[in-house]
Order: C-alpha cells, then sequence, then structure tokens
C-alpha cells in the first residue's frame, strides 16, 4: 500500500500547479502580459495578432469601454516632439470582439486615455493626443463574451485638419484618399474670375457621399458655411461672383469602412456645356465623347420646334455604358428623361413650337463616345370630301371632285381609298388612286360608274419633315329623282 504524507501531496499540488502554468505560459502569445509588450516602433506600422490563448493579468487595468477577457499587449513611445494626434486602428478577423484600450505608462501606474470597442465590420478606431517623452501601451482584448481570434492593428500619425484657403489645385486635378475616422478632408484652391462659369466635378469610386464645399477668398477657417457645394460627389456649374483665391473642401463620407478615393477636377465651362450649347439641326447627327471621370461629363444641345411636331431623340453608345439622355424647355424644366439605364437611349413624345435643350450627362462617372440624333416630323390632319363636303349627291353620269386638305399646308403624296356600299354584302372596295398634294391640297376627279352609295377616305403618307395623318370618311350618293 502506497502511504503520502502530507508534505509529499503538497509538493504535488505545487509541482502539477507548475506544470500547468508552463503549459498555459507556453500557448499564451508572447505579449500577453504589460511587461512584454510589443515595441511597435517608428509610426506608421502594422501588426498582426491574436487573442487565443491569451490571459488576464493579476492587475490589468479594467477597460474603459467594455468588459473583457483575454488580451494582448502593444507599446509605442515618443520623443521631445510627439505628433499631434495618432489613431489607431483594429481589425478583427472571424468571430472575434475585441476592445482596443490606450493607456499611458506613468512608472508603475497605467493611465487611461481612449479606448474603442469593435462594430458589426469587426473595425475598432480611436485616436490620442500624445505628450512629449512618454510611452503608451495599446491593449487589444476580446470582450467577455468573444471567441478568441486573430486581428490587425494599424497606429499612425492622423494628418491634420486642412487649413484655408489649401494647397493650389492642380492643373490635371486634385486627388486623394480619405476615410470617415481619421483623414477626413482635403482642402485646395484655386484662382477663380468673376462672372466666369466654371464645371466641378468630383469622382468618387466607392459608396456614400463624398462632399464638397465650396469657400470664396479670404476664408481663414472651414468651420463656417461653404458657398455652393456638392452633396454627394458629381458634376455641376458654378460661377463665381468675386474674383480671387477660392477654396474646396473635400469630406469623407460618414460611415464608410476603408478608403475613399476621390479626384476633383475644376476648369472653366465652354457653350458644349451650358446655354446657348450645340445647335442640333433636324436629322442631324453629332458624334462625341464624354469622360465622366475627368471634367467632360455633360454635353448641353439646343433646338427649335416651328410646328406641333413628333420628336424622336435617340443616343446611341455602347451596351455597357450608362448616359443619360434628358429633355428640357428653354425655361429649364425637364420634360422627360431615359435615365438609369446602359445602352442606347431614346425620347419620343409630341411636342409644340418652341425652343428646346438636350442634355447628354455621363451617370457613375462613365466614360466612351455618343452620337445624338434628333428627328421632328410636323404632326398633319387630313380632310376628304366630295366638292367640299363631306355628304353629297349627284345625278347619275355626273362627275365630281375628292379632295384632300392637309393641314398644316405641306406637300406630299396622298392615297384615296374608294367603297361601294352594296346593301347585303356592305362595303365594297373600289380601288385606290395616288395623288400629291401641294399646298396641302390634292383632287380627284371621280365620275361614279354606277349609281348607288360611295364613300372615300383619304391617307397622307408624309414626307421626311410631315407626319402621315388618315382622314374619317365622306359619302356620296348617285340617284336620279324618285319615281312611283
Amino acid at each position: 500500500m502506497v502511504r503520502f504524507t502530507v508534505r509529499s501531496l503538497v509538493l504535488m499540488v505545487v509541482l502539477m500547479l507548475g506544470a500547468v502554468t508552463q503549459a498555459l505560459a507556453a500557448s499564451a502569445p508572447p505579449n500577453d502580459n504589460r511587461d512584454s509588450a510589443q515595441p511597435l516602433g517608428a509610426l506608421p506600422v502594422a501588426v498582426t495578432g491574436t487573442t487565443v490563448g491569451a490571459t488576464v493579468e493579476v492587475k490589468e487595468p479594467p477597460s474603459g469601454c467594455a468588459r473583457t477577457a483575454g488580451s494582448v499587449w502593444y507599446a509605442v513611445s515618443f520623443g521631445s516632439s510627439p505628433p499631434g494626434e495618432v489613431g489607431v486602428r483594429v481589425q478583427a478577423n472571424g468571430d472575434l470582439d475585441a476592445a482596443v484600450d490606450v493607456f499611458q505608462r506613468q512608472r508603475s501606474q497605467n493611465i487611461p486615455v481612449v479606448c474603442a470597442r469593435t462594430d458589426q465590420n469587426g473595425v475598432g478606431d480611436t485616436t490620442f493626443q500624445p505628450s512629449a517623452n512618454a510611452t503608451y501601451l495599446i491593449r487589444v482584448a476580446e470582450r467577455a463574451n468573444s471567441s478568441s481570434g486573430t486581428f490587425s492593428l494599424k497606429a499612425f500619425v492622423v494628418p491634420p485638419p486642412p487649413s484655408a484657403p489649401g494647397p493650389a489645385l492642380p492643373a490635371r486635378g486634385g486627388h486623394g484618399n480619405l476615410d470617415s475616422s481619421f483623414n477626413v478632408e482635403d482642402a485646395y484652391s484655386l484662382h477663380l474670375q468673376a462672372g466666369t462659369t466654371y464645371k466641378l466635378n468630383l469622382v468618387k469610386t466607392n459608396d456614400g457621399c463624398v462632399r464638397l464645399g465650396i469657400f470664396p477668398p479670404g476664408t481663414s477657417s472651414f468651420g463656417g458655411d461653404a458657398a455652393a457645394d456638392l452633396s454627394c460627389a458629381g458634376y455641376r456649374l458654378f460661377t463665381p461672383t468675386v474674383s480671387g483665391l477660392w477654396s474646396f473642401l473635400v469630406s469623407a463620407a460618414p460611415g464608410i469602412d476603408g478608403s475613399q478615393p476621390y479626384w476633383l477636377h475644376v476648369a472653366p465651362a465652354s457653350s458644349l456645356e451650358m446655354a446657348p450649347g450645340i445647335s442640333l439641326p433636324n436629322f442631324a447627327h453629332h458624334t462625341a465623347t464624354l469622360h465622366g471621370n475627368l471634367d467632360t461629363d455633360v454635353r448641353l444641345f439646343r433646338f427649335d420646334v416651328t410646328t406641333l411636331s413628333d420628336l424622336t431623340l435617340f443616343l446611341q453608345t455602347a451596351s455597357d455604358k450608362s448616359f443619360d439622355l434628358k429633355l428640357l424647355n428653354d425655361q429649364g424644366r425637364y420634360l422627360q428623361c431615359d435615365c438609369g439605364s446602359e445602352g442606347e437611349e431614346t425620347i419620343r413624345r409630341e411636342v409644340r413650337p418652341g425652343r428646346y435643350f438636350v442634355v447628354v450627362q455621363a451617370e457613375n462617372f462613365e466614360s466612351g463616345p455618343f452620337t445624338l440624333s434628333r428627328e421632328s416630323r410636323t404632326i398633319t390632319h387630313v380632310h376628304i370630301s366630295f366638292d367640299g363636303s363631306g355628304y353629297e349627291q349627284i345625278s347619275p353620269g355626273a362627275s365630281t371632285r375628292v379632295t384632300a386638305t392637309v393641314s398644316p399646308a405641306v406637300n406630299g403624296p396622298v392615297t384615296f381609298e374608294l367603297e361601294y356600299f352594296d346593301p347585303v354584302e356592305r362595303w365594297q372596295f373600289r380601288g385606290y388612286h395616288y395623288a400629291e398634294a401641294v399646298n396641302g391640297v390634292a383632287i380627284l376627279p371621280f365620275t361614279p360608274p354606277r349609281t348607288g352609295r360611295w364613300r372615300a377616305t383619304v391617307v397622307y403618307n408624309g414626307t421626311h419633315a410631315a407626319a402621315p395623318a388618315t382622314s374619317g370618311w365622306a359619302n356620296l350618293l348617285v340617284a336620279g329623282p324618285l319615281t312611283q
């Protein structure tokens, strides 16, 4: 029988606890404790880490924004000239929900500075303003009810907010990458002439509304209201009221994860984009190219209509290009838009006499060639009569005139159709007759070959510039006096 003394039992427990401690230490991340925090070095820096196997120290400080479990530590130090602001971003992978805390180390104390939790996308962002000659500890801890997992951590100097008026806008446009947490705004400046109209195009590739504020000369801070803006990127015209150095402030879309690249283009506008626009004669074709990712986002066309007309506007472009086709009157009222689709676009409608404008605009910052054609055909009406009347009676053997009257008084071919009435089988076709309307009138001399009831209708066949039309019926009775 084996006998254990109290001393031997205590020794066994100590040995077992030591083995467990060694096993846990062997599986924990190397930066599991504050004293073994991983140095980050010079900023910017990006590292990867894990909370798998991480533990909680006996005297570990609590988080400022969440209940936490296992954690890992990083350290960053600053000299006598620290940056104005430092950003920290954690991207948690898998099912890890984490909290990131920043502490300032003061001897044996860790002073809480700032804290952030990862969101539904696993991203946690925070910033702090470091002091000179100080060391900061960054702790990434899994939340108390979270799974363990891996993550990436970035620490970098946050660029200072732009100051007015901003650097000069390059001739080829301004380009940058914003984000909704750290690099929120960029500014540019450009000398604009009062009374000169400029075209502005703010191009973006991400979701969300990247904004543009336009500030007048003399602006010392971007805290006030802009003189004009673009609320969600895109294209607009702008005409300054004073000459001088104007400022352009580009602001990131809020709540959008990741980088938000943009391009800003500003250039004087011309009659290609603004009134009076490009003349578009009837039956003309105009070919051009739009660069919606630069400063050629719009083409403006003008045309006149002198009579009530059927209008067709046809826009040809590649099947994968998204261009909008818009019709406006001369007071700027939108009459019709074929918008929001790719490839060919068509507008067909009846228009009254007047002055009209057509806009072709690239959507979604699209680029490519297009051809715009216009066809306006006068709407016509045609009337049919026998000797000027809708109903006439003549004697057998007499002649009459079948008259087609077209309004407006246009020229063009017409087709008369004659029918004869049979009391049993009803109306019977008796032939077509062709004539030419001159100044709106075409006449067909007609001698009925038999007595009885006749009727006629006419079709104005139309021309290149005039639409076809069809009349009603005119009636003719060929009969002598009634006899007993």
